[in-house]
């Protein structure tokens, strides 16, 4: 059943007389609302059941150019984990969408990212005890992106923007605590954004952890001789010597058409030979894969990779006009590791963007160690979150760091101060 369309409104941050007159008729009242002026207009903040409750001209005029648009999230609605339950949040000047960002709720598990010799004592919690480790969560961003999407209209000013997510963050807050949500997050803010929301987010109570980073690729080459000679000698004698060893077909495609099932069945194979368990967080339905291809024709591609016929790897990955999004791989075993099939499909993605002048790839979370060598810095991001229960909040402030995704990897504790880490802004 749909929830009700509620809508919250903020108080003004750049005029605080008029903010401060609205908190006294707010608390005068009994109306479940914060109101929020915004130059003439007062910002309205609105919580969608679905994005397709907002018209997608308004959604992507917040998102220029990004390939994760209107289309990507409401395909991630039709295939949301089964854990999760995605809407959308809006901030409106009058009728005019100025500011979006999609949500998630889920139960989710404080011991997830808990090692070493906490890990058992997290364990047993979950089993005797759950509701003591299993706490309902509703975040900003989707589980099933590597960046925290936050659109706001073009050309609004810094000051407003901050004002106008503040506005947001109410909202989130007011919805939580109508669905008796008591833990609120941010997930995957890039270091960018956190150059500006980090101040409002702390004011707010939040507490931030590093997630894992995203390794970018930096492609200002006009051939593949080129980024070659910008390896390590040995990486480019390696990767030659894997090269000339492969025997395998490459196909770039736009529809998942009479291959759905295998597309499903490498991904599961690849995910079973993870080092690393991310819980719910891992988790990407059936569905998913066939919902994204139909929502984005031209932006979204599958790389298919065939030995002998027989299809072995595929890349299922997003185009924009400065960057190619890698989303989701799978993997035959051992046929892939056989014939090398990560670099081939490495080697393919790369000579598609240079071909086409697109100068960023993002490969994604995990196997840093091999993308450090093949060239990649990595993109940091943070997960904020915030106990809305303010005797509880102090005690998430205190021991959120043990919490720390990139804590878990083991490819980036080998890294550890070595991890080429990138500037913020640097990479789109």
């Amino acid at each position: 059943m749909r929830l009700p369309e509620i809508f919250y409104e903020a108080a003004s941050l750049w005029d605080r007389p008029q903010r401060q007159a609205h908190r006294a008729e707010s608390r005068a009242t009994r109306h479940a609302s914060t109101g929020l002026m915004t130059g003439a207009e007062p910002l309205t903040v609105r919580h969608m059941p679905s994005i397709a409750d907002i018209p997608r001209k308004d959604w992507e005029r917040l998102f220029p150019g990004r390939a994760e648009g209107w289309g990507y999230f409401r395909a991630c609605e039709l295939a949301t984990p089964p854990d999760f339950q995605a809407s959308a949040m809006g901030a409106y000047a009058g009728k005019e969408l100025v500011a979006a960002v999609p949500l998630f709720r889920t139960d989710y598990r404080l011991d997830l990212s808990l090692e070493g010799p906490l890990k058992p004592a997290g364990e047993w919690l979950y089993r005797n005890a759950p509701k003591l480790v299993v706490v309902p969560v509703l975040g900003m961003g989707s589980p099933l992106t590597e960046e925290c999407p936050i659109g706001f209209a073009p050309g609004m000013t810094a000051e407003r923007r901050i004002a106008t997510f503040e506005a947001l963050l109410k909202g989130m807050d007011a919805h939580a605590k109508a669905e008796k949500i008591p833990l609120l997050a941010m997930k995957d803010l890039t270091d960018y954004d956190a150059s500006w929301a980090h101040a409002p987010l702390k004011h707010a109570g939040f507490t931030r952890v590093a997630t894992l980073p995203l390794g970018t690729l930096h492609l200002p080459y006009k051939d593949e001789s080129e980024y070659l000679a910008s390896l390590s000698g040995s990486m480019r004698s390696d990767l030659r010597k894997k090269m000339r060893r492969a025997n395998a077909q490459i196909e770039v495609r736009d529809s998942i058409e009479g291959i759905e099932d295998e597309i499903v069945a490498l991904f599961e194979e690849t995910k079973s030979n993870r080092k690393t368990d991310y819980g719910s967080f891992d988790e990407v339905p059936a569905n998913y894969f066939r919902e994204v291809m139909r929502a984005m024709p031209g932006k979204a591609k599958l790389m298919l990779t065939r030995v002998n016929g027989k299809l072995a790897t595929f890349n299922i990955f997003l185009l924009e006009r400065d960057r190619v999004i890698g989303k989701y791989v799978g993997m035959r075993y051992p046929l892939a590791r056989e014939h090398n099939l990560y670099f081939v499909n490495w080697m393919a993605t790369a000579r598609l963007c240079m071909e086409q002048g697109i100068p960023w790839l993002q490969v994604g979370h995990t196997s840093y160690q091999q993308k450090v060598r093949l060239g990649c810095k990595l993109k940091r991001s943070w997960i904020y979150f915030k106990y809305r229960n303010p005797l509880i909040n102090p005690f998430f402030k205190l021991f959120g760091p043990m919490m720390a995704f990139d804590a878990m990897d083991p490819d980036l504790q080998v890294l550890g101060d070595k991890a080429p880490y990138l500037e913020p802004g640097v990479a789109p």
